[in-house]
């Protein structure tokens, strides 16, 4: 394929890639400014990790946005059974961290297999749909291999536990099956299901995650236990005011008061520096992320370009969306990362890949006129 083809520039949204390129020099930024007094240094192993895995994020963006999407949409079976395998193998081999079965650990560097998931799922659920096209829509009974396809991935990743992760792999699953076309008595019908099975999935819970929903409308009934990290979040967020405290003067991460101020709370970090007018500009540079990919897949008419696309945006919508409401009160803490900001590698290589298929779409729609 000739990389450099006009057509393909053409095509290609760079707005987008700046965007990408912009969040994550602010994310870099914004984590170095978190790192105490006594260890702030750009050779932190925080910092000098996370830029490795941006370079190798950039690189696999490379090689996705080099291949047809049309290619990788072939081998999505065998992607999907790779990832699954892996799975399979965390929840026997996996590192345990704060009881959690999520990480392979390789030395220095760990790996979550879970987050592959997401990319994997949409990829397969796209090249069944694209397989058995149904102009009229699906009933449940076509649907088999699509449920299977979702819960049982989904059903793996919550026995690690990983419930946020469980969760938003479910509803991937189903949003690219809502696009692709399922009948109204479909959709009415699985989500009656999904009603009365809740007690039963309330039940298989483990006893943190119940807590931590129930203590999701008032942190302060256990404030010192579940209630703590979204508290001290909220005080983050609200001691920026309007400008903000100023760059690597955010009390609550520097004193350490803010748990998981890389990676889940990475956002109220942000907040504390920059302020509101701070987190509005973080937030906008998101929206226009979203604007983009938005773009791209209403202007994509072939099935499997929608559909991969539909579920590349949703992944970064969904990851930012509760990330930030995660982190001012407004939703549970699933431990969701922020799309190219929080700390962390494999959730960077998910978000990149999910941004390389959108402008993959976008750079090849000249060569598919119904693309």
């Amino acid at each position: 394929m000739k990389l450099l083809d006009h057509e393909y520039f053409k095509n290609f949204d760079f707005i987008m890639l700046f965007t990408v390129i912009f969040i994550s020099v602010l994310g870099i930024l914004n984590l170095y400014g978190s790192l105490s007094l006594d260890h702030r240094s750009f050779s932190d192993p925080f910092v000098v990790k996370q830029v490795i895995w941006l370079l190798i994020s950039y690189f696999i963006m490379f090689i996705i946005i080099s291949i047809d999407y049309n290619t990788i949409i072939e081998i999505a079976y065998y992607i999907y059974a790779v990832v699954f395998v892996l799975l399979l193998v965390i929840l026997i081999k996996g590192r345990i961290t704060h009881g959690a079965e999520r990480w392979f650990s390789f030395g220095i560097v760990t790996f979550q297999p879970s987050e592959l998931v997401k990319i994997t799922l949409i990829l397969a659920l796209a090249k069944f749909f694209t397989a058995f096209d149904k102009k009229n829509g699906y009933r449940i009974r076509d649907l088999i291999v699509p449920f299977f396809l979702i819960l049982v991935p989904a059903f793996l990743i919550a026995k690690e536990p990983d419930l946020g992760t469980a969760l938003i792999v479910f509803f991937l699953g189903f949003i690219i099956i809502y696009l692709a076309g399922m009948k109204r008595n479909s959709i009415i019908i699985a989500a009656l299901t999904v009603l009365v099975f809740m007690p039963f999935i309330w039940m298989h819970l483990k006893a943190y995650q119940k807590e931590r929903l129930l203590v999701f409308l008032r942190p302060s009934k256990d404030y010192l236990g579940a209630g703590y990290n979204i508290i001290q979040s909220k005080i983050a967020v609200g001691a920026g005011g309007l400008i903000g405290n100023g760059f690597g003067n955010g009390s609550q991460s520097l004193l350490n008061f803010l748990p998981a101020k890389h990676t889940d709370f990475i956002f109220s970090t942000f907040a504390q520096q920059f302020g509101f007018l701070g987190s509005l500009l973080l937030i906008s540079l998101y929206f226009v992320l979203v604007i983009r990919g938005f773009q791209i897949v209403s202007k994509t008419k072939k099935l499997q370009g929608f559909l991969v696309g539909a579920g590349a945006l949703s992944i970064l919508i969904l990851h930012t969306i509760i990330n930030i409401c995660m982190a001012i009160g407004i939703l549970p803490v699933v431990g969701v990362p922020l799309p190219f900001f929080s700390y962390g590698g494999t959730s960077l290589l998910v978000d990149s890949s999910a941004v390389a298929l959108l402008l993959n779409i976008s750079m090849r729609r000249y060569k598919f006129q119904s693309a």
